[in-house]
């Protein structure tokens, strides 16, 4: 039978020569080697995906791996992975070396310079133990699950004040309401606000996890506390100084005894990169990056990102970017937020709501938030799209919620300027109606001066000029003869609205003259 082999290390000459040596054994099928954790738990994700028989019998793991340690990555892919037999490759083959490797979950300890026949026995011994317990998990079995427990979603901040630690509470509350049971834990360890925002004071917090080599369900349950909402908390250190004893590995050893326990876990990862929440963001089965559609937060997401990327904790598309506070008529729109961070951007938008936020924050309950608020509606909407939340009728919520909170936007800032609109159209109407005015009463005159020049009658000619609205208020002085002219006056009064109607109590005046015609005797 052959023996697909997996190997993970960083050193170039030490993948050229365990590859060389791998080649030579018989039956051997080594695939090319891979240079960092987070690649290899990608690669051995992918294949149980589609079924435990499509994954390599044996992986190698050399030491000098990175960026996770070699005995958290062989950890972690015994507990993820169980048909895979793990074994270290390292330069220091020692009794303590051997006891670690073992308690981590090896199967065997190669050492360096490679041995052929040291070599073929630790794979081979490695093989029979992984096609023992396929053989144990029976034909039946169709597939693998590439996480073993459950589902872990981290919640990281591009800076301070964007709201990752609402959008955090809210999401796992979201997972709570839907039947399944749930931890929320603060690993912003020097500044995390989720014991205050659900008004909360317990002694105990996730520092006092960190020299615990075995985190049993009797040493979980002491350090998390049951809210009233239902939420399992594992709150963040009061004396912000004790986080620094949250190591890595802590960490990883926290996070896995919590997804063996829980069917969801959502961890507030802060805004600062440190080594525990850079754990939390690495295995994560989803990263939630939060900003806004301002300048300042997008190009401070564009730094986590890219710093996540560097780091090798996250690459950039398997990051889900996030839009607090969006509103349609911002200039910054999360398409092009997706394009500038190079994440992949959510369906689901929160949008702004300080005032329904802002009495249940003061008031440290953030689960008594109203459910017809739409900053809830965005987030559960999201918590639907990450798959924490069961149940068909949430988008339709999700998108009733959301007209709701725009079109009821758009609607008071309609009615709002209704009036200003409507007094503006009725002052450009009556200085119309005025203009129009005055131009009639200097044609009116006009045409009444040419009348008295020749004789006829001037009222008559100018009241004949004008339109019916404007003759009752009019009023025709002259014609006045003097020094060979003749000149005439029409006051009209200006009407109000409608012409006919209302007169405004405002006259204008049109004066005509021309040459007197009329013969003198």
């Amino acid at each position: 039978m052959a023996v697909r082999i997996l190997a993970g290390t960083g050193d170039a000459d030490a993948a050229r020569a365990l590859l060389s040596l791998l080649g030579q054994l018989p039956s051997a099928e080594p695939a090319p080697a891979i240079g960092d954790s987070t690649t290899l738990l990608d690669t051995l994700a992918r294949a149980a995906e589609a079924g435990f028989d499509e994954l390599p019998e044996v992986v190698i793991v050399h030491d000098a791996i990175g960026p996770m340690p070699a005995l958290d990555l062989v950890r972690d892919v015994a507990l993820r992975f169980p048909a895979v037999g793990v074994v270290l490759l390292t330069a220091d083959p020692g009794p303590g070396m051997l006891a670690s490797a073992m308690n981590a979950g090896a199967r065997g300890v190669i050492g360096l310079p490679l041995s052929y026949d040291d070599l073929g026995a630790r794979v081979e011994a490695a093989a029979n133990w992984a096609g023992g317990v396929r053989r144990h998990l029976g034909p039946t079995r169709a597939a693998l699950p590439a996480v073993a427990g459950g589902t872990l979603v981290a919640v990281a901040g591009a800076k301070g004040g964007v709201g990752a630690t609402v959008t955090a509470v809210q999401l796992a509350l979201a997972a709570h309401a839907s039947g399944r049971s749930t931890a929320l834990v603060d690993f912003d360890l020097q500044g995390g606000d989720i014991a205050s925002y659900l008004d909360v004071q317990f002694r105990r917090s996730v520092a006092d996890l960190a020299d615990i080599a075995d985190v049993s369900s009797r040493v979980l349950n002491d350090a998390m506390y049951v809210h009233e909402s239902g939420l399992a908390l594992l709150l963040a250190p009061g004396d912000g100084e004790r986080g620094e004893e949250v190591t890595d590995r802590a960490a990883r050893l926290v996070l896995t005894a919590l997804r063996q326990r829980y069917e969801i876990v959502i961890v507030d990862c802060g805004t600062q990169v440190t080594s525990a929440n850079a754990v939390a963001v690495e295995t994560a089965d989803a990263a939630v990056l939060v900003t806004t559609p301002d300048v300042i937060a997008v190009r401070a997401a564009k730094r986590m990102v890219r710093m996540w990327d560097r780091l090798q904790i996250r690459k950039p598309q398997d990051t889900t970017a996030v839009v607090n506070r969006h509103t349609r008529g911002s200039e910054i729109q999360p398409t092009l937020i997706g394009r500038i961070t190079g994440a992949k951007i959510a369906a689901s938008v929160i949008p702004a709501g300080f005032r329904e936020l802002q009495p249940v924050i003061d008031a440290g309950r953030l689960q008594d938030l109203d459910n017809r608020s739409a900053v809830k509606a965005g987030i559960w909407a999201l918590a639907g799209e990450l798959g924490l939340v069961t149940g068909a009728t949430l988008p339709a919520a999700r998108r009733r919620k959301q007209w709701r909170g725009d079109s009821g936007q758009v609607i008071l800032e309609t009615l709002g300027m209704t009036p200003i609109i409507l007094i503006t159209l009725i002052l450009v109407w009556q200085a119309v109606l005025a203009g129009y005015t005055f131009t009639l009463a200097g044609n009116a005159a006009d045409q009444g001066a040419r009348a008295a020049a020749v004789g006829d009658s001037a009222a008559d000619a100018a009241m004949s000029d004008l339109p019916s609205a404007w003759r009752d208020s009019a009023k025709v002085d002259g014609p006045d003869r003097s020094d060979g002219q003749v000149s005439v006056t029409v006051r009209i009064q200006v009407p109000v609205l409608f012409p006919g109607a209302i007169d405004f109590p405002v006259t204008v005046s049109g004066h005509a003259s021309t040459v007197d015609e009329e013969p003198r005797p």
